[in-house]
């Protein structure tokens, strides 16, 4: 199959609850660990250092996974989700409001809990619940993606894996950058976990395109889009899959420095 024949993420073939069970369900091992839980890690680390703090965070990533919210509840008080996917706004606010069939998050909540040193993963699922405030359409069709919608600006923007999973070209990839850093505040902190030189991922049957990108094209875009890198890890994958290829997962901590 070639690129061009790869499925896309707003494609009606795309299941959100489908894409979680299959890479960061409870009983996923290698996946999980790489793409969430090592990660989480890293944003818990950073929170609780309190070098990244305020009162409002706007977060977008893929699927139906609200995962950094876990993390980010205990640091911001109203927490704001952006999902260009019409399925996947139903998948999330499905879960915000514990309705049935909803994806099962409980042993993400688990595992924050345990970087927590808490027990209490019930109670914090309900906390995250109330501190998500909105789940708002990013419409990347449009110039400007909010269209009518007006949004405070953010103390912090936290991204994983989205700008190189809806992105057709670098151009593009640097342009949707740009639009997110006009939803932070300016010394405000962007948080942001990439999948490098991801091309392809399978959700049930079907492939789906994805742009890749290494860590030079991203650290060109941040500086493009008018951050500065604070700090950044990388993490060799190790996970051996026909469903996926990435080589590793990066985190970078950046700082909005200006305007663009």
């Amino acid at each position: 199959m070639s690129c061009s024949e790869h499925k896309d993420y707003h494609d009606e073939e795309f299941d959100p609850c489908h894409l979680f069970d299959t890479y960061i369900g409870a009983d996923k091992t290698i996946s999980k660990e790489e793409l969430v839980e090592t990660p989480l890690k890293f944003f818990q680390n950073l929170l609780s250092s309190g070098s990244v703090k305020g009162e409002i965070l706007i977060g977008l990533t893929i699927g139906s996974s609200v995962c950094h919210s876990f993390v980010a509840t205990d640091f911001f008080k109203h927490i704001i989700l952006l999902e260009s996917s019409d399925c996947c706004i139903k998948a999330l606010e499905n879960w915000i409001r514990n309705e049935p069939g909803a994806v099962e998050q409980s042993h993400i909540v688990e595992f924050v809990c345990s970087l927590r040193q808490s027990t209490e993963a019930r109670k914090h699922e309900q906390k995250t619940r109330s501190a998500i405030k909105q789940v708002v359409k990013w419409d990347i069709t449009k110039e400007n993606p909010l269209g009518a919608v007006v949004l405070p600006q953010a103390d912090c923007l936290f991204t994983a894996y989205y700008l190189e999973v809806v992105s057709k070209d670098q151009d593009m990839y640097i342009n949707l950058l740009k639009k997110l850093s006009s939803l932070l505040k300016i010394g405000g902190h962007l948080i942001l976990f990439a999948a490098i030189n991801l091309s392809y991922y399978m959700v049930g049957q079907h492939k789906f395109a994805a742009l890749k990108c290494d860590k030079e094209f991203i650290q060109k875009a941040m500086t493009e889009a008018g951050f500065i890198i604070e700090s950044s890890q990388t993490h060799k994958s190790n996970l051996k899959s026909q469903m996926i290829d990435y080589d590793s997962i990066a985190c970078f901590v950046c700082l909005k420095e200006r305007l663009v």
